[in-house]
């Protein structure tokens, strides 16, 4: 007898032999236990996860001698005749070389004789979406109103190509991919009964290579077998082309450290080992995706398919980054993927990406920047408003304009280091030279003393002041952006003087100035905010411009 693959050999004959499909297999038991068999049925999903099979055990199900029974006995003669493909009552149809309108009349014509020897009639037409859209239309009058006998189940890898006409005739049962751990423990007792020696690493590393097929999987456990007699993890990379993990890893931390002369290392040594850059390139985008989502989710052994040695290998880099960082360097490397596909030249457009994604690892996260340009527009207001009221030493920077009563000549300026971001919650006093001996100092203890004296509204208006004692004037000076508390201010002047009066212990006068903006003060500013480094790095990062500036006055709490 000639030799059977191992696909071929260990194929699913009982719906219990289905691995990754129990939705499916308890629906299809459950309508066969119930007599609720659907006259035509749609399995979609990806290759080697059981859509043929499930229709051949299907069909053994429903015409076994016991049958129709959800447990097949497996031995009976029509049993037998399903599992070597030599049933007459059980009709495979590649769809993909039968898609024409004359293979589906054909088909029409044979679905009225009644069957050979079982109870139904079974067609399995498989790649179903490579039908011609004759071909569909001719079959939908067939496959919404078939003979009593006759049972049709459609196979698709693509059910989207797939008309809804058809769809909405069949109960559609997707197939899904088969978790890691479930290939991985059939391909453990497999080897078993088969004798072969792999160790659990190289089971590890084929698994994720059949990504979700267990066909797959048993196709490559099959080549491995013939390649070495004790397959180790060196083996599978080996015949595969798999890229060791540990390359991933190292060039992963280079690229999160910034460390481009680390990234050229790896990438001859990747050359050196006759690596294909496009599959490393799709290695290395899912390297970095399994790292965003073990950063995120609390418990990702629940989500990712991996082996303990690499989710500690992935929290150890997990420690040099950040969530936005990941973000950023798995947006890059998804934009890069199209760039080295297309390439003429894949490793140069490799290192190109690589050297230009490891320059993230200079710019600073965003929450920090957004932290500093508030720093910067704080800093900025303390620059460019008085404080107390008091006019500028250098060339009139700053122009006063006294509504109630004029100052003298000779009023000291305010330190620009000392300003405070308006609104202030604490004034800070000013003193002149001319202030009088006779009364106290104004200072930010009796201000605050006085202030609570007064009705809520009117402290509030008082807090956003600078204020100064210059001999009997209790000198309040309001920014632009508070003169309109100026109004509200004169009309309790007296209730402000009493009180001033009674902490002072002298009878002082109230004043009132307003302080103008700087000329050209909007040009300046956007000339500094285009000169901070932190501005600069928010531009290039997300590509944008400035396109006016405007102080923001925060109350501080």
């Amino acid at each position: 007898m000639s030799y059977l693959v191992l696909a071929r050999k260990w194929r699913p004959q009982r719906f219990e032999d289905l691995i990754g499909q129990e939705p499916i297999t308890r629906l299809l038991r459950n309508s066969i236990d119930q007599g609720k068999i659907a006259h035509a049925y749609l399995f979609s999903g990806p290759r080697g996860v059981g859509k043929t099979s499930s229709a051949r055990i299907l069909a053994k199900a429903l015409n076994c001698k016991d049958g129709p029974t959800s447990s097949p006995c497996g031995t009976c003669s029509f049993c037998t005749s399903v599992a070597d493909g030599s049933s007459m009552d059980v009709m495979e149809i590649d769809g993909a070389s039968n898609n024409s309108v004359n293979d589906i009349r054909d088909l029409r014509e044979r679905v009225k004789y009644v069957p050979a020897g079982g109870k139904y009639k079974v067609y399995i037409i498989d790649e179903t979406h490579m039908l011609s859209d004759a071909a569909f239309n001719a079959l939908l009058k067939t496959l919404e109103e078939p003979p009593p006998h006759v049972v049709f189940v459609l196979a698709t890898t693509a059910p989207r190509k797939v008309p809804s006409t058809v769809i909405s005739r069949c109960q559609h049962l997707p197939f899904r991919r088969i978790p890691n751990a479930q290939i991985k423990a059939r391909l453990k007792q497999i080897s078993d009964d088969e004798r072969i020696a792999i160790s659990a690493p190289a089971l590890e590393m084929i698994t994720r290579a059949a990504d979700g097929s267990l066909r797959d999987s048993l196709t490559i456990l099959d080549q491995i077998s013939s390649f070495s007699s004790d397959i180790s993890e060196a083996d599978v990379k080996d015949l595969l082309g798999i890229t060791d993990f540990g390359l991933i890893s190292g060039l992963s931390a280079a690229l999160i450290e910034g460390k481009r002369e680390e990234i050229l290392k790896i990438t001859e040594e990747l050359m050196e080992k006759g690596t294909d850059i496009r599959s490393f390139t799709r290695e290395l985008i899912q390297f970095f995706r399994d790292m965003l989502v073990a950063l995120i989710v609390k418990n990702p052994v629940e989500i990712l398919d991996l082996g303990s040695e690499e989710i500690e290998t992935i929290n150890g880099l997990l420690s040099k980054t950040s969530e936005d960082h990941l973000a950023l360097i798995l947006s890059e490397l998804l934009r890069a993927e199209t760039d080295i596909r297309n390439s003429s030249s894949p490793r140069l457009a490799f290192e190109m990406s690589l050297i230009k994604t490891s320059f993230l690892h200079d710019i600073k996260p965003l929450k920090e920047i957004m932290e500093n340009i508030e720093e910067h527009i704080q800093s900025w207001q303390g620059k460019a408003f008085a404080d107390a009221g008091a006019l500028a030493e250098d060339t009139g920077s700053i122009k006063l304009h006294v509504t109630e009563e004029i100052l003298p000549p000779s009023v000291e300026e305010v330190p620009v280091e000392e300003i405070e971001t308006p609104p202030p919650v604490e004034s800070t006093p000013l003193e002149s030279e001319n202030t009088s001996p006779d009364l106290k100092n104004l200072s930010s203890a009796l201000w605050d003393n006085a202030v609570r004296k007064m009705d809520s509204p009117l402290a509030s208006k008082l807090s956003k002041a600078g204020y100064a004692l210059d001999g009997d004037r209790l000198v309040l000076t309001l920014s632009e952006y508070y003169s309109f508390a100026a109004d509200s201010i004169r009309k309790n002047k007296a209730i402000i003087e009493n009180i001033f009066s009674e902490e002072l212990g002298s009878r002082v006068r109230l004043a009132i100035e307003i302080a103008e903006k700087k000329t050209h003060h909007k040009k300046a500013l956007k000339e500094e905010v285009m000169d901070d480094p932190a501005i600069k790095e928010v531009l290039e990062l997300f590509d944008g411009r400035i396109v006016d500036v405007m102080p923001i006055a925060e109350e501080k709490e």
